[in-house]
C-alpha cells in the first residue's frame, strides 16, 4: 500500500482528526481572503479616495466599472459557474451535487472577488469565503476518497469554519450553517460542524490574535420604554429588507431585458456605484470600519442616514447587476447605519432620556441581517458574541422577530431563496416527498423527438413508438402535439399539421417536479412537453423520468452523516 492509500485509510479511521485539519485549513483560507481584500482595497479604490481634484473624480468613477467589466469577462470565459449567488450555490451543492463547488469555481471566487471588493463593490466577502471554504472542505474529502455522504457533509463544516474564522464567533458560525445550509440539527452533522468551527476559530486566534474583524463595544438600555424604540428599529429593518429583496428581484429582470450583455450590466452598475461613492465614500467596499465606528457610538443621525440610503441604492444595483460579492456584510452595514440613525435621532429628540445610539446600532445590525437572510438565531448570537454582553438580548430578540415577520410578509422568500429561484434553482420544503427539491429540468429527457408542422405522418410512425410528439416551427417553438393513436388512424401521406392538438399541459424547466405532477393529476395526464422562456421545446417529462428521479432522490435522502455514531 502506497503512502497516499495509507493516508486515505487513516482519514476514514480518524475522522475527528480529519475534521480538525479541514477546519484549520478553512480558517487559514478565510484569513488569507480577508488580507487579500484589504490589499486590493489599498491598491484600487482606497488609493483613488486618497487623491484630490479631477484625478480623484476620474479614478473613483473609472475604477469600479473597468474592474467589474474585466472580472466579468475573465470569469464568464474561464469559470462561468462562479457567477451568481454565493450562499445559494452552497445550498444547492449540499442539496444535490457537491461538484457545483468545483476547482474553477473555488479558484475564481478566491482570486476575483477580493478585486471586485477592492474596486469598491458595496458588497461583502463572507458569502464568497463560504464558497471557498465549503468547496475546499468537500474537495479534500473527495481527494481522500471519503464516502459521498461525508463529502456532502463537509460543505456545512466549511461554511461554519469560514464564518468562525472571519468574525471569531464559533457559536454563530455553527448556527448560521444550520439555518442557512442544511436546516436541521442532525446529530452527526452538528458534531462535525462544531469541530470545524472550533478549529477555524483557533486558527484565527493564532494568526490574528483573536481580534475580530468587526469590533463592537458593550451597550445598555435602562428603561422598558426603550423597547418601543427597538421595536421601531425592527419594523423598519424588516420593511426595508423585504422591499430590498423584491427590488433586487425586479431590477435583476430589468437589467436582463435592458442589457443582455453581462459586461454592459456590470460596467453601468460600476459607473453608478462610483458616482454614489464620490458623494458618500463609506458605501464603497465592505465597510467594516464604519460599522465598528457606529457600534462604538460614533457619528450623528444625519450622516448615518445618508450612509444608509446611499448603501441601499448601491447594494441593490450591485447585486441585481451581477457584481461579484456577498450579502452578509452589507446587511450588517445597513442595519448598523439604520439603527445608529434612529438612536442618534431619538437622543436628540429626547435629550433627558438615557438613550445609547450604539445599542440601537447593534440591534439594527442584527435585525437587518435577520430580515434579509432569515437567520434569526444567528442574528441574535452574532451581536452577543461580538460584544460578549447579554444586556441587549431582550431588545435584540424583539427587533429580530419583528424584522423577520415584516420582511416575510413583504417577501415570502429570503434573499438567498429569491436568488436561487431567479437562477432557476429549486429548493424543496416538502420533506415528505423526494421530488420536492427537484426541478423539471433535472428530471426531463432532454432533446426530445420533434417534427415540423409540414412533416408527413409516416415520418413519425416509423421513427419510434412514443405516445406523443411535439410539433415545432422553424425556431423550435412549440405549436402543439400529435398523439400516436391519431397518427395510426390517419393517412400516412397527409401532413402532420392536420392532426395537431393543443397540449393538455406544458411545463418549464425551472418548475418543481412535484408541482407539475400535481397539475398532471388535475388534468388527468401523465406526461408533458417542457419549454424554455421563449416557448422553444427543450425536453419531455414522462412517467419513466419521474420514477427515475424519485428513486435517485430517495437513495440520496436515505444517506446520513453520523460522524460520531
Amino acid at each position: 500500500m502506497d503512502s497516499l492509500s495509507r493516508l486515505r485509510v487513516l482519514a476514514r479511521r480518524f475522522l475527528l482528526l480529519t475534521l480538525i485539519l479541514v477546519g484549520a485549513a478553512c480558517g487559514v483560507l478565510a484569513v488569507l481572503f480577508h488580507r487579500y481584500v484589504e490589499f486590493a482595497r489599498g491598491l484600487l479604490i482606497g488609493r483613488a479616495l486618497e487623491t484630490h481634484g479631477a484625478l480623484r473624480i476620474a479614478l473613483v468613477l473609472g475604477i469600479p466599472p473597468l474592474t467589474f467589466a474585466a472580472l466579468a469577462l475573465i470569469i464568464r470565459r474561464f469559470a462561468p459557474g462562479a457567477v451568481g449567488a454565493n450562499l445559494a450555490r452552497v445550498r444547492m451543492a449540499y442539496d444535490s451535487d457537491p461538484s457545483l463547488l468545483g476547482k474553477r469555481v473555488i479558484a475564481a471566487t478566491f482570486l476575483a472577488t477580493p478585486l471586485s471588493l477592492g474596486a469598491g463593490a458595496p458588497l461583502g466577502p463572507e458569502g464568497p469565503i463560504v464558497v471557498v471554504t465549503s468547496g475546499v472542505a468537500a474537495a479534500i474529502a473527495r481527494w481522500l476518497k471519503l464516502p459521498h455522504k461525508l463529502v456532502r457533509g463537509m460543505i456545512p463544516v466549511g461554511v461554519a469554519a469560514g464564518i468562525a474564522a472571519v468574525f471569531n464567533t464559533p457559536i454563530t458560525a455553527v448556527v448560521f450553517a444550520i439555518e442557512e445550509v442544511f436546516g436541521v440539527a442532525d446529530r452527526g452533522l452538528l458534531g462535525g460542524v462544531l469541530v470545524g468551527a472550533v478549529a477555524a476559530a483557533a486558527v484565527e486566534k493564532a494568526l490574528l490574535g483573536g481580534k475580530p474583524l468587526l469590533a463592537a463595544s458593550s451597550s445598555t438600555w435602562t428603561n422598558w420604554h426603550e423597547l418601543v424604540g427597538f421595536a421601531v428599529v425592527g419594523l423598519l429593518c424588516g420593511s426595508i429588507s423585504g422591499l430590498a429583496i423584491q427590488g433586487i428581484h425586479r431590477l435583476r429582470r430589468w437589467w436582463a431585458n435592458a442589457m443582455p450583455s453581462a459586461l454592459a450590466r456590470v460596467s453601468v452598475a460600476g459607473l453608478i456605484i462610483g458616482a454614489i461613492g464620490l458623494a458618500v465614500p463609506s458605501t464603497l467596499g465592505v465597510g467594516y470600519d464604519n460599522v465598528s465606528f457606529w457600534l462604538h457610538g460614533g457619528d450623528n443621525g444625519a450622516t448615518t442616514s445618508i450612509a444608509f440610503v446611499a448603501k441601499v441604492i448601491a447594494f441593490t444595483i450591485a447585486i441585481s447587476a451581477g457584481v461579484l460579492g456577498g450579502t452578509f456584510a452589507p446587511s450588517l452595514f445597513l442595519g448598523a447605519a439604520l439603527g445608529a440613525s434612529i438612536g442618534h435621532t431619538a437622543r436628540s429628540l429626547f435629550p433627558t432620556a438615557a438613550i445609547d445610539p450604539k445599542a440601537y446600532a447593534l440591534v439594527g445590525m442584527g435585525a437587518f441581517f435577520a430580515g434579509l437572510l432569515r437567520s434569526p438565531i444567528a442574528a441574535v448570537l452574532i451581536a452577543v458574541e461580538l460584544t460578549s454582553d447579554y444586556d441587549l438580548i431582550v431588545p435584540l430578540m424583539l427587533a429580530v422577530s419583528l424584522s423577520v415577520a415584516v420582511s416575510r410578509a413583504i417577501s415570502p422568500r429570503s434573499m438567498v431563496e429569491q436568488q436561487m429561484v431567479d437562477e432557476g434553482w429549486i429548493e424543496g420544503h416538502d420533506d415528505a416527498d423526494p421530488l420536492a427539491a427537484v426541478s423539471v429540468g433535472d428530471a426531463m429527457t432532454a432533446s426530445p423527438i420533434t417534427f415540423p408542422i409540414d412533416a408527413a405522418a409516416s415520418d413519425a410512425l416509423t421513427s419510434s413508438r412514443h405516445r406523443f410528439y411535439p410539433i415545432v416551427d422553424e425556431d423550435a417553438r412549440l405549436l402543439g402535439v400529435v398523439s400516436r393513436s391519431a397518427l395510426e388512424r390517419s393517412d400516412a401521406t397527409q401532413p402532420i399539421g392536420v392532426l395537431l392538438e393543443q397540449p393538455a399541459l406544458v411545463a418549464e424547466a425551472n418548475e418543481p417536479v412535484i408541482e407539475v405532477v400535481r397539475r398532471m393529476q388535475l388534468r388527468n395526464v401523465d406526461r408533458c412537453v417542457v419549454v424554455d422562456e421563449g416557448k422553444r421545446v427543450i425536453g419531455f417529462l414522462s412517467p419513466a423520468d419521474i420514477l427515475r428521479v424519485r428513486l435517485v432522490r430517495m437513495k440520496r435522502d436515505e444517506e446520513t452523516f453520523e460522524l460520531f455514531a
